[in-house]
C-alpha cells in the first residue's frame, strides 16, 4: 500500500488499519511524513477504526508523526507494532516530539512484539538479543509510549529483556501481561509486576533461556508468605499463566495450588522444528518428562481447564501422563508436545503404546492437541494434498492408528488434532469426534495464527 493508495481509502470505514511494510517497498525509508499526513486524513475519516497494526517495517520503527496520528485517533482502542523495531539512535523520540498531553491515551491494548532480534550472528550465544545500541533506542522509546499508556492499558506485551526496566511505573488497569523474548541479562525481581499492577489476571512470560532460582526467588522467598502479602494475592488472582522455561520454581509451583488458574503453559518457547516460524533459530532447550513431573508432583489446581507442555520423552513418560489428571482433575483441554530426539522410527517411543489408555483418566477431557514427532513423517511437501503413495499412506496411518485409536480411547473427547509439518508452514490437523466416535475432518488451523 503506497501513501497514494491510502488516500483512496477515505471512503471506507474499517475498524482495523494494518501497515505491512513488506508488500509496500521503501516508503517508510523516502516518505514517512508524507505517509504520516495522509494517515491522519484517513484515520480521521474512519470513526470505527479501534485497531492500529504496524508490521514488518525492517528498516524503522514508528516514528513521532506517525504515534501522534494513532494516538491521536478518538476511537482506537489497540495499537500492535509487529517485527518493526526502533534499531538507530536517530530513532529515539521524546514525549515533547509526540506533542500528546497524557491524559490524551485511550488505548486499552499496547504491543511491541520484537522478542529477538538479529543485532547477532546465528552462531553467536548471543543471537537474537539486542545489542546496547538497538536496546536502549527501544527502551527510550517505549518508556516515552508506556508512560503515556499506563494509566488506561488493560492489555500489554513488551520484550522481556526491556521489560522490568518499565515495570516501575503504575498499571491500575492492566489485566494481561506479556513478556517474550530473552531474559534480561541482570538479576530480575518478577515480584514488581504483582505490585504495580494489582488487577492482573493473565501472565505470559515466554523466554527460551530458564531462569534461575535468583531471578525467581524474589517472587517467592520461602514457604510462609502471607495471604495478605501482594505477591502471594496477586498469584491468588491469576487466571492465565505462560512460564515457557520453568526449572528452579519448586516454591514458586507450590504456590499454584492457591491459585484459580483456568490456564497453565509450560511450552517451550520458541517450539522446536515448527516450520515458517520467524526466530525458529533461537535455541530453547525442551524440559524432560522427568523435570515436568517433577512440577506437576508439586501442583494441584483445581480449577484448571486448560494445559500446555512441552516435553523430551525419556523413562518417566507413563508416570508424567499419568500424574496429569491428578495435578488438573478438571482438566478439559490438553496441548502436548512430545519429542522424541532420538527415534529414527514411528515405533521407537510410541506414543500408542502409553498415552491413549493414560489420558483416559482424564474424564473431563473434550479437546486433545498432540505434536507427536514422526520420524518418517513426509517432509518439506504439502503432504495433505499432494498425490504421492508415501504422503497418502502416512495421512492414513495418521487418521486409522492414531487418531482413531485416542478417539476410542478417551470417551469424553469432542475434537482432537495432531500438528503436520507442510512446506511453508506447521498446521493442526483437527478432527471433531463424533458420539460414535467417528471422525470429521476439520479445517486446517496454523499452529501460530495470524495476529
Amino acid at each position: 500500500m503506497s501513501p497514494a493508495s491510502i488516500s483512496n481509502i477515505l471512503g471506507f470505514d474499517f475498524s482495523v488499519f494494518e501497515l505491512d511494510v513488506s508488500a509496500t517497498g521503501d516508503i517508510l525509508v523516502d516518505e514517512p511524513t508524507v505517509l504520516s499526513e495522509r494517515l491522519v486524513a484517513v484515520f480521521s475519516n474512519m470513526a470505527r477504526l479501534q485497531t492500529f497494526r504496524l508490521m514488518n517495517s525492517a528498516e524503522c520503527g514508528p516514528w513521532p508523526a506517525l504515534l501522534k496520528a494513532i494516538l491521536t485517533t478518538p476511537s482506537l482502542t489497540t495499537c500492535e507494532i509487529l517485527d518493526s523495531p526502533w534499531r538507530r539512535p536517530e530513532e529515539k523520540f521524546s514525549r515533547l516530539m509526540l506533542d500528546l498531553p497524557r491524559e490524551s491515551s485511550r488505548l486499552r491494548k499496547f504491543v511491541y512484539r520484537v522478542p529477538f532480534t538479529d543485532c547477532f550472528p546465528r552462531e553467536s550465544e548471543s543471537y537474537g538479543r539486542r545489542d546496547k545500541v538497538q536496546g536502549l533506542v527501544e527502551l527510550s522509546n517505549l518508556s516515552v509510549i508506556v508512560s503515556l499508556v499506563c494509566d488506561s492499558v488493560e492489555a500489554l506485551e513488551i520484550p522481556a529483556e526491556l521489560a522490568l526496566h518499565l515495570a516501575d511505573l503504575p498499571y491500575p488497569k492492566l489485566s494481561e501481561l506479556t513478556f517474550r523474548g530473552h531474559e534480561p541479562l541482570h538479576t530480575t525481581d518478577w515480584s514488581m509486576m504483582f505490585h504495580r499492577a494489582p488487577r492482573l489476571r493473565d501472565v505470559h512470560i515466554q523466554t527460551p533461556a530458564y531462569f534461575n532460582d535468583r531471578s525467581i526467588s524474589p517472587i517467592i522467598s520461602n514457604c510462609s508468605i502471607p495471604h495478605d502479602d501482594p505477591v502471594m494475592r496477586g498469584m491468588s488472582n491469576l487466571q492465565s499463566l505462560t512460564i515457557s522455561n520453568p526449572l528452579g520454581k519448586n516454591l514458586f509451583f507450590q504456590v499454584l495450588t492457591y491459585a484459580n488458574l483456568r490456564t497453565l503453559s509450560l511450552k517451550a518457547f520458541p517450539l522446536p522444528d515448527i516450520i515458517g516460524a520467524r526466530w525458529s533459530n533461537v535455541h530453547s532447550r525442551v524440559l524432560t518428562g522427568s523435570e515436568v513431573l517433577y512440577i506437576l508432583n508439586a501442583v494441584q489446581i483445581v480449577s484448571l481447564s486448560t494445559f500446555e507442555l512441552s516435553y523430551w520423552v525419556d523413562a518417566s513418560d507413563v508416570a508424567l501422563l499419568s500424574r496429569i489428571h491428578i495435578s488438573f482433575p478438571k482438566l478439559s483441554t490438553l496441548e502436548i508436545h512430545r519429542f522424541r530426539p532420538l527415534a529414527k522410527e514411528n515405533s521407537e517411543n510410541d506414543p500408542l503404546s502409553s498415552m491413549p489408555n493414560t489420558l483416559a483418566k482424564a474424564v473431563n477431557l473434550e479437546h486433545l492437541m498432540m505434536n507427536l514427532d514422526f520420524p518418517e513423517r513426509p517432509r518439506h511437501n504439502d503432504w495433505r494434498h499432494d498425490d504421492s503413495e508415501r504422503s497418502r499412506t502416512f495421512y492414513s496411518f495418521l487418521e486409522k492408528e492414531i487418531v482413531s485409536t485416542f478417539a476410542h480411547a478417551v470417551p469424553s473427547l469432542k475434537t482432537l488434532g495432531i500438528l503436520s509439518h507442510h512446506s511453508f508452514c506447521s498446521c493442526w490437523d483437527i478432527w471433531e469426534v463424533t458420539k460414535t466416535r467417528g471422525l470429521i475432518p476439520q479445517l486446517q488451523t496454523p499452529i501460530y495464527p495470524p495476529c
